[in-house]
């Protein structure tokens, strides 16, 4: 029987659009493109979440793929709380969950400059049992250890629990250690998930 909800956080209870961020700053369709690969598409981005290299070390990593733009990649880093906001379903349906008995929790590959810049739009992790953000133990998603930390700190049961992410291997990742694991398309289709594991 399930009896605990794990969430991921980015495209699941807060939308990550870096795309709309970038093009409001009005740049040419090329520079926008050098930019992204630099920045958010970089091999490098993961390091922001995995919580080891300074601020500035991801940044000269990010300025050396495009050095021209440093000013640019600056400004894009100092801003990058823009790129979260939160949905609107995100509070109520963490509430539902709770009252109908569900223990909530999040895991989530995330980086502690930007949990800084979003403080607000992740205030419902407050409303949540606990979770682990990836920075907070130097291990990103699907690296089993983070599944691991979070099994353990909660005293979780594996089998109770069911895992929403909208990273197909982050999804195989807690399949390894015998949570239930579901692709994230969609808060209503998430919902039915819920209510056809609980009719099992």
């Amino acid at each position: 029987m399930i009896n605990t909800i794990i969430f991921d956080i980015g495209k699941v209870l807060v939308d990550w659009n870096w795309k709309d961020y970038l093009e409001s700053f009005g740049y040419s369709k090329k520079k926008n493109e050098k930019l992204a690969n630099a920045i958010f598409l970089s091999e490098y981005w993961k390091e922001t979440d995995r919580g080891v290299w300074s601020d500035e070390e991801i940044l000269q990593s990010f300025i050396k793929k495009a050095p021209e733009y440093e000013n640019e990649i600056r400004t894009l880093w100092n801003g990058m709380g823009r790129c979260i906001t939160r949905y609107e379903y995100t509070d109520k349906w963490i509430a539902q969950l709770k009252e109908q008995g569900y223990k909530v929790y999040y895991l989530s590959n995330y980086g502690k400059t930007l949990r800084e810049k979003t403080a607000e739009a992740l205030g419902f992790v407050e409303q949540c049992d606990g979770g682990i953000f990836s920075y907070e133990i130097k291990k990103i998603k699907p690296d089993i250890e983070i599944y691991k930390a979070l099994l353990e700190k909660y005293q979780l049961v594996p089998e109770k629990c069911l895992f929403f992410d909208d990273v197909k291997e982050n999804i195989e990742g807690a399949k390894k250690l015998g949570i239930h694991g579901i692709l994230f398309e969609g808060h209503e289709k998430a919902r039915e998930e819920i209510l056809n594991w609980k009719e099992t």
